[in-house]
This record gives C-alpha cells, structure tokens and sequence, in this order.
C-alpha cells in the first residue's frame, strides 16, 4: 500500500508511516497549494490511498469511480496525528488479513475514518456497490 500524506496533516506523517508502508506527501512532490481535483488527479493515476481530513475527497472519489481508498483522520493536535494513524494502519492491517487479501487491494473503492467522539474506526466502500 502507498499512502500519500494531505497537506492538511503533519508532514511527518509520512516519514511514520514510512516503517510500515510507501508514502509521500504534498511538499515532497511539489504539490503544496494544489486543488484538490488536481491532487486528486495525482493520487489516482498513481495508485497511491489519500490520507486526509478533508472530507471533499468524498466526492471526488465518487466521481472517479475507482480509486486506491481514502483515509480520513479527525483534525488533532499535530502530536496525536501519529497514533490515530497508526490505529487506522492496524485496522487495515487486520481486516486485509482476515480477506486474506493484500491491504492496497482492501482498500480499493474504501474509506476508512477514524471518529474523535468515541475513536472508533470505520469502513465502508466509496462509491458505494449497486445491488
């Protein structure tokens, strides 16, 4: 899995995430300020999943259709960032394994988020399946 650090979180969410997965960030691939369909753009053709907390991405990846995933994060102190990843990496982490499935293809079409008012995490596919 490839996750791509939004420039609405700490930078060095990416240098973290690092031990576990491939991950970038907005300045280091000289996309700070971009538009968000511009970044979105980016981030879709190559394959990496969005970390963010920036909710418009929601739409942005219903109109795509198909895309790596999305993590949403709450907006904390620059200090909490790094474990509320880190949880939200565990959970991935698991619930792939339990598909038996790599976690860059669980998250495919998926949206985790993490839940400041009680820290919860959940998933759901984005956009949704169609009966």
């Amino acid at each position: 899995m490839r996750l791509w650090i939004d420039e609405c979180l700490l930078p060095a969410l990416g240098g973290f995430a690092q031990r576990r997965y491939e991950a970038t960030c907005n300045a280091h691939r000289g996309l700070l300020n971009a538009k968000d369909p511009v970044l979105f753009a980016v981030i879709s053709r190559e394959e990496w999943v969005l970390v963010t907390d920036d909710d418009d991405f929601l739409a942005l990846a219903m109109r795509a259709g198909l895309h790596s995933g999305l993590i949403l994060l709450p907006q904390r102190a620059r200090a909490d960032q790094p474990p509320t990843l880190e949880a939200v990496l565990d959970y991935i982490d698991l619930h792939s394994a339990k598909a038996d499935v790599p976690a860059a293809i669980w998250m495919t079409n998926r949206v985790v988020e993490y839940h400041d008012e009680d820290d919860t995490i959940s998933t759901g596919e984005w956009p949704p399946s169609r009966p």
